[in-house]
């Protein structure tokens, strides 16, 4: 080996040693971890009746930079209030609830959203909301944008609510409202709001009636026979919106049932044979139809005996309990799922012949 090709050997083994320390146990830059900050609170809703203000907003999903949160990483809210003046330029907040999400009473968390209510207002005082999340590792989002309400005297909640199921409805009856929430006597115009659901306290926001009714009863006919309905009313003084709404009367609840029996079986047919008698009938339509009984009597028009313990669910059916050379008359009826019962089909004679 040449001088110049040992000195490049050397070299580049010079290099290497001292390359080597430097690059042995290096690490690479740990990740940042995301923030623990929520995105600020939106969709904050506010509505006062009468001295209550009732918010709502959801949960927030995401922390500022847009990243995902899992439910657990929201550990509550902070609740902030202003009562707003006309000669004060900024409002300003106080913080006057804190919610706690593993035991949020008196709030309540459902479907994504916190429900909470402040019952601490003065009529006629203009406040404003605004809502903060608390997240795991100390994080505090930003506030909401500002939610408003101004509390309003209101009609007294409607009281003595009662529902009765029928056949695919639930009447509604109540009585009537007279007086204002202070219990000063109110002759204006007077109408209710009526809302629905299908668990206890879970009603809707919207109610089922488009404008104010004007009566104490309603009828509910967009209801499921054999399903639990909840209701309240609400007062409104005035048929315009926004309604200033009464607070809630006592919750009533109903449940509609099928009361509609079948049509009564067509076609019936009898035929003779050797110790029973054969019968036929045309096919019932109902969609819950549960199947048919057969009733049999020795005398026309009368006192008929139902031969079948269950309804049956086919179109044809043979008596063998039957005396050769005795008339017997026969009838058929349908019955659903219910157990609605229609009327007694066309009667058909017939007598059961003997083997000779």
């Amino acid at each position: 080996m040449t001088a110049y090709p040992r000195r490049l050997h050397a070299a580049v083994l010079a290099a290497l040693l001292l390359v080597a320390p430097a690059s042995c146990g290096r690490k690479t830059d740990p990740l940042t971890p995301a923030s623990p900050r929520p995105e600020a609170v939106k969709d904050v809703q506010a509505v006062a009746r009468d001295r209550v203000a009732f918010l709502s907003w959801p949960i927030p999903t995401r922390n500022i930079e847009g990243k995902d949160l899992s439910a657990a990483d929201i550990l509550g809210f902070r609740v902030y209030r202003a009562e707003l003046e006309r000669d004060r330029k900024k409002a300003r907040y106080k913080q006057i609830a804190e919610i706690d999400l593993s035991n949020p009473a008196p709030a309540e968390v459902r479907d994504g959203r916190v429900f909470w209510s402040d019952r601490t207002l003065h009529l006629g005082q203009a406040y404003s909301y605004r809502i903060r999340a608390v997240s795991a590792r100390d994080g505090l989002s930003q506030p909401s944008d500002e939610a408003r309400v101004t509390p309003l005297l209101s009609l007294a909640a409607p009281k003595r609510i009662a529902a009765e199921g029928g056949d695919s409805q639930i009447t509604l009856i109540w009585d009537q409202v007279t007086t204002r929430s202070d219990g000063s006597v109110y002759t204006g115009f007077v109408g209710y709001n009526v809302y629905r659901g299908t668990a206890p306290n879970r009603e809707g926001s919207t109610p089922l009636n488009p404008e104010p009714l004007r009566t104490t009863v309603y009828k509910d006919t967009s209801v499921v026979n054999n399903m639990k309905y909840y209701y309240i009313v609400r007062a409104v003084d005035s048929p315009a919106r926004p309604w200033n709404e009464s607070l809630d009367s006592p919750e009533a609840s109903g449940m509609s049932r099928d009361l509609t029996p079948p049509e009564r079986p067509a076609g019936l047919t009898v035929v003779p044979g050797v110790n029973r008698i054969f019968m036929t009938w045309n096919e019932n339509k109902e969609r819950d139809l549960a199947g048919y009984h057969v009733y049999r009597s020795r005398k026309s028009g009368r006192d008929h005996e139902r031969l079948t313990e269950k309804p049956v669910n086919r179109t044809t059916y043979s008596d063998d309990k039957v005396k050769a050379g005795i008339s017997y008359f026969y009838v058929v009826t349908a019955v659903d799922l219910a157990g609605n019962e229609s009327d007694f089909s066309k009667e058909q004679k017939a007598y059961a012949g003997k083997l000779r």
